[in-house]
């Protein structure tokens, strides 16, 4: 894999309180763990996301503050309150009420002197915050950017997407991760067969629309790569000793695989890297773990694979 030089990483999209069936409340949206994990792991990604003038929203900066992420592309929205969701789980797989027209749901185009494109910019964003057509311009504007990469992380929650979305991100994302519902779900909008065993339909996904690289993660079987023309890679994921929930191995996945693409990774090390640091979240309650540690534990296990 050749070298990737970025002048910027940008995640866009929600910043939300999960909430649990015994009310703890814990701050989360699949971008804003990835922003975190991407810190942890000792970037300086640019997070895009709006919140309200709320006690929630002043959560939200307290936690920024903690974890030395940049709030510099964070939005104050007086009128909205802070995103939302109510947690369900359900044999250990967690399912979402989510609430609407919240203040991420009206993220405005950031100053664009925060983002710096003359060797290339990452972009990393999902579709729950494209359900608003302020925040979907937001994004196009991003996406369509100056030599802007896009890996879209997709989330096909009913009933918030829209045919007319995903046609269009399909069309400017590089990398695009999905789950088995998510691949057949793609694959039948673009008129796919999707009676085909999963490699097939992700090849002619792939085939189809030339991504660098289209991921498919299968929960606790694992992963599965398919990078353009580089046939596919499959890895399982690794025991759990001590699982306290899912919530957050979805994002911990991809925001290692971003990590890969920026550090150059070989495909294989991104995949197994991607799993294993997943499979260490779901030892963890929530998505993002407080121990300041954690990543630098996480560092030291890559580094003695090399050793």
């Amino acid at each position: 894999m050749m070298s990737n030089n970025f002048d910027s990483v940008l995640v866009f999209g929600e910043v939300l309180f999960d909430v649990f069936p015994d009310e703890k409340r814990v701050i989360g949206g699949a971008p804003y763990n990835v922003a975190c994990h991407l810190r942890g792991f000792g970037l300086d990604p640019v997070f895009i996301s709006r919140i309200g003038s709320d006690e929630p929203g002043r959560e939200v900066l307290r936690n920024v503050d903690s974890r030395a992420l940049s709030a510099s592309g964070l939005q104050m929205d007086d009128h909205r309150i802070t995103g939302e969701v109510r947690v369900s789980i359900d044999n250990d797989e967690p399912s979402y009420d989510i609430k609407n027209n919240v203040a991420y749901d009206h993220i405005e185009p950031p100053d664009w002197k925060l983002i710096t494109s003359r060797h290339g910019t990452l972009l990393y964003h999902g579709t729950l915050a494209a359900r608003n057509s302020v925040s979907a311009s937001t994004l196009y504007r991003l996406a369509q950017h100056d030599n802007t990469t896009a890996f879209c992380d997709i989330n096909l929650r009913d009933p918030w997407w829209n045919r007319e979305l995903v046609k269009d991100i399909l069309s400017w994302c590089h990398y695009l991760k999905v789950n088995e519902d998510e691949l057949r779900r793609v694959c039948s909008l673009e008129h796919i067969d999707t009676s085909s065993d999963l490699q097939t339909m992700a090849e002619d996904l792939n085939h189809r629309r030339n991504f660098k690289c289209l991921i498919v993660t299968l929960g606790s079987k694992g992963a599965m790569l398919f990078p353009s023309g580089a046939g596919h890679l499959s890895a399982p994921s690794p025991e759990v000793e001590n699982f306290q929930d899912s919530v957050g191995a979805g994002d911990a996945f991809s925001s290692v695989f971003l990590l890969g693409i920026i550090k150059a990774w070989n495909w294989q090390q991104i995949l197994e890297r991607a799993v294993y640091f997943a499979a260490r979240i779901c030892e963890n309650r929530g998505a993002i773990p407080d121990d300041a540690d954690f990543y630098q534990r996480i560092i030291q296990s890559w580094e003695r694979e090399n050793a």
